[in-house]
């Protein structure tokens, strides 16, 4: 069921775009099937007719839904998509597919920052770290292997079930949990040959190709708090980024000549 957009502290195109991902994601619209009219989703969220125009875009923008006109809006049929542009997590990407988001393998280490995280997570050398080490699937498919590190002080500031790092986002964890809203990341993409000890968590051949994303992620105040390698299952993603326009060249339009 959705809720009123006008209940949060935010645009309300974003909030009516967070509210249809999540039904989405959630599985209350699943992949092939359509959507409610504008008018009924303008209904349903208390928004205006542009407010759904401008959510359902963006969402077509992303590859969850396909907009046929004269016939209406349908949820995609498609590969797990990972669009590059918005930081969500590995679960919620798996779900957007209408695929069941699980945890084959769970392991929580305690470690000391070696100097790359340490400089990532602007900690000195030797802080205790904790890093959560994940073999996540899709309909029981291998497909992510994760290992995503935080100080150890800033897990002890509360209270949680390990156990919820099997079927919860670590993002969501860390808002419900800590108190802590992830704002933005930033990532590097590679392309890297899965080491062994990876290839066989993610049941692949030797010397088989991955795609590697280091990533830290921040709070609104520029604080680092997660640090995170994953190794990305090649064939079982949709990988999406949105380019930008080249700069106009000056002089190539009629008003640049005059």
């Amino acid at each position: 069921m959705l809720k009123s957009a006008r209940s949060e502290r935010k645009t309300l195109t974003e909030v009516a775009q967070q509210e249809l991902r999540q039904a989405i994601t959630g599985g209350t619209y699943r992949p092939g099937s359509q959507l409610p009219t504008e008018a009924e989703l303008c209904e349903m969220l208390g928004v205006s007719r542009t407010v759904v125009r401008e959510a359902l875009r963006a969402l077509e923008d992303d590859g969850l839904v396909a907009r046929r006109h004269g016939v209406g809006t349908f949820v995609r049929n498609h590969p797990i998509l990972k669009n590059l542009n918005f930081n969500f997590g590995i679960t919620e990407m798996i779900e957007s597919a209408g695929l069941k988001s699980g945890t084959s393998q769970l392991a929580i280490q305690n470690e000391s920052a070696d100097q790359e995280r340490a400089e990532q997570l602007r900690v000195p050398v030797g802080t205790p770290l904790i890093t959560v080490e994940r073999v996540r699937t899709a309909n029981g498919r291998p497909v992510v292997y994760s290992l995503d590190t935080l100080t150890e002080s800033l897990l002890q500031r509360a209270e949680f079930d390990p156990q919820l790092l099997r079927s919860e986002s670590f993002y969501n964890i860390l808002q419900k949990s800590l108190g802590h809203v992830i704002e933005y990341g930033i990532a590097r993409l590679l392309p890297v040959t899965a080491p062994h000890h990876v290839a066989e968590k993610l049941q692949l051949p030797p010397n088989a190709l991955t795609l590697y994303i280091v990533q830290t992620d921040y709070s609104a105040g520029d604080e680092p708090l997660v640090y995170s390698c994953e190794y990305h299952l090649p064939d079982a993603f949709d990988f999406v980024v949105w380019r930008r326009g080249p700069t106009r060249v000056r002089g190539s339009s009629p008003e640049d000549a005059q």
